[in-house]
């Protein structure tokens, strides 16, 4: 009777092995459009029909400051700000900084000496940043929400940032509830929440005042050009989480500010800003973000950020926040408990959960990594998780961007391979993320592009070989979009060699699961060749003459190829 449960259980197990996925789960797409940036584009949002807008952009600031590209944006202060000694080694550093052309000087000297930096490309068509970059998309690329910059200046070195709506064609600026003399104000959406036929809400940020002492306006936008850091007084405005309801003709809009931030300082740089909007089938509104806490210290550069939720209400065109709810986090606020975090800050909301990243600072460094968490927040338990914390390393990166109404979220995290510290070293390389919610379980998306079995992979899409590095977008069918490097071969991918960036829609061809899973014979594993090479065991840099070769595609860790797939 042993015997025979023992070859039962052994022939189910050979079926499953044998069992093939005729197609991929994920069937890739590229998405068509010029640009004229050297670096991207990068997917930044996807509106209801599966329009996608990209970024693109002159200047390489994101390998300095150890961040995703498409995270670039002087308003988020918090993910600039540790610059790049504290995180990577000198000599790693110095060639972000100035190591070729168009790295992070360049774009110093740009914001200094102005000059437009980023470019928006929707539907195949490309936009400059005085026409207005799109951060977050609403049903169609018709709808959409961001910021413009203002082809002359006021003061001869500050041109005014405004945020922006687009409907239906038409734009209308988002103005703060203030503009300083001589010089301007300070705006910029991220989020857009449809709210019937009469209005669209729009999330983001608007100043306040310039933080006093305030010299932070003259040393980001005159400041010095060298690493020493001025432009970690950026953006050199107090701003403040901010609502604007607008009208579906984009004819008004009216501006609502929350009342406070978490723990006001009047002696730090003080950012807060919504990134994150959701409604309930009640008509129950709820804004996300970030808010500024001034617990590290008492002095312009030591404003923190931490995430939160404000409930917000909508009467007669007008929205009103209501009182802040600190999201709560195993490791508390930065400047609190054990002081381990630098910045939390929360990205989307569904009717269930909310979700949001945690930072690292240098004291509770984690592995020497000072990693990015991502972290999950239950509303009806209020409990938080860390779902990839320390997985499959102490120290690994999990960062969420998106999430859809079924809690399906989407991100990135390390490379499964990268076990070396970044502290004195170089990045980690890395991929793409599908996570659930509410089972828990979760995929990287290298996983979800293959077809055939484990023991016979087939792995080319459209004649090419793909790694799926950030996912930045998930539709209410769970269609993502992505960044991905393009391979002509299969050796070209296995030695990440002469890799093309190319935005990418992941498309299901099979349902999901009821639970929202993917089915799990869909899943077949898609790892790099497995070597850490790019640091000595010291942790020591990689030498300069490597990043020249991988320029400019940032992925800095070359692979030994151990065995190649059928």
């Amino acid at each position: 009777m042993k015997t025979k449960l023992t070859l039962l259980a052994t022939l189910s197990i050979l079926s499953c092995a044998s069992h093939a996925a005729d197609t991929a789960f994920y069937q890739i797409t590229e998405i068509a459009g010029n640009k004229a940036g050297n670096y991207g584009p990068w997917p930044v949002a996807m509106a209801e029909d599966k329009s996608v807008a990209s970024l693109a952009v002159t200047s390489d600031w994101f390998s300095y400051m150890n961040m995703a590209p498409m995270g670039m944006d002087l308003a988020d202060r918090f993910r600039y700000m540790s610059g790049c000694t504290s995180q990577m080694s000198e000599d790693m550093c110095d060639s972000f900084w100035n190591g070729a052309a168009n790295r992070a000087l360049q774009w110093r000297k740009d914001t200094v000496t102005y000059s437009p930096q980023a470019e928006s490309i929707v539907n195949g068509v490309s936009q400059g940043e005085q026409d207005g970059i799109i951060k977050a998309l609403g049903a169609t690329s018709d709808e959409a929400a961001g910021y413009r910059i203002s082809t002359t200046s006021l003061d001869g070195k500050y041109h005014e940032r405004q945020a922006i709506a687009v409907l239906n064609g038409q734009t209308i600026q988002l103005d703060p509830a203030q503009t300083l003399d001589g010089i301007g104000g300070f705006s910029s959406a991220n989020t857009i929440l449809s709210l019937g036929d009469d209005y669209v809400m729009v999330g983001g940020t608007s100043n306040t005042a310039i933080t006093a002492p305030n010299y932070a306006f003259t040393y980001c936008y005159s400041g010095d050009t060298s690493t020493n850091g001025d432009y970690r007084f950026c953006p050199g405005f107090n701003t403040q989480a901010s609502i604007w309801m607008v009208k579906r003709d984009a004819s008004a809009a009216t501006l609502a500010t929350a009342p406070s931030y978490y723990k006001h300082d009047a002696s730090v740089l003080e950012l807060a800003a919504v990134t994150g909007l959701t409604a309930d089938a009640d008509g129950n509104y709820l804004a996300v973000g970030y808010s500024s806490t001034g617990d590290v210290g008492n002095s312009a550069l030591y404003g923190r950020n931490v995430a939160v939720m404000w409930p917000v209400t909508v009467q007669d065109g007008t929205a009103t926040f209501g009182a802040l709810t600190l999201l709560p986090l195993p490791h508390g606020a930065p400047g609190e408990g054990d002081e381990v975090l630098e910045n939390t800050w929360a990205v989307a909301a569904n009717g269930n959960y909310v979700i949001g990243n945690q930072k690292f600072n240098y004291e509770g460094r984690n592995a020497r990594n000072l990693p990015i968490e991502m972290f999950v927040y239950d509303r009806s338990k209020k409990t938080t998780t860390i779902p990839m914390s320390n997985k499959p390393f102490n120290g690994s990166n999990s960062e969420a961007v998106a999430m859809n109404k079924n809690g399906l979220v989407v991100g990135w995290r390390d490379e499964r391979n990268e076990s070396q510290a970044v502290y004195n070293g170089s990045p980690r390389m890395p991929e793409a993320f599908l996570y659930n919610a509410t089972t828990g379980n979760d995929w990287r998306l290298n996983d979800l592009i293959c077809s055939g079995t484990a023991a016979a992979l087939s792995c080319e899409q459209n004649g090419k070989y793909y790694f799926i590095a950030y996912a930045s977008a998930v539709s209410a069918d769970g269609t993502i979009a992505a960044t991905a490097y393009r391979y002509d071969s299969y050796e070209d991918w296995a030695a990440r060699r002469g890799a093309t960036v190319v935005p990418v829609a992941l498309t299901p061809n099979v349902a999901f699961g009821d639970s929202h899973d993917v089915p799990s014979d869909y899943v077949l594993s898609n790892p790099l060749p497995a070597s850490n090479v790019g640091q000595d065991n010291g942790g020591g840099a990689i030498p300069v003459w490597l990043l020249v070769l991988v320029a400019p595609f940032a992925l800095f860790r070359t692979r030994k190829i151990f065995n190649k797939m059928s």
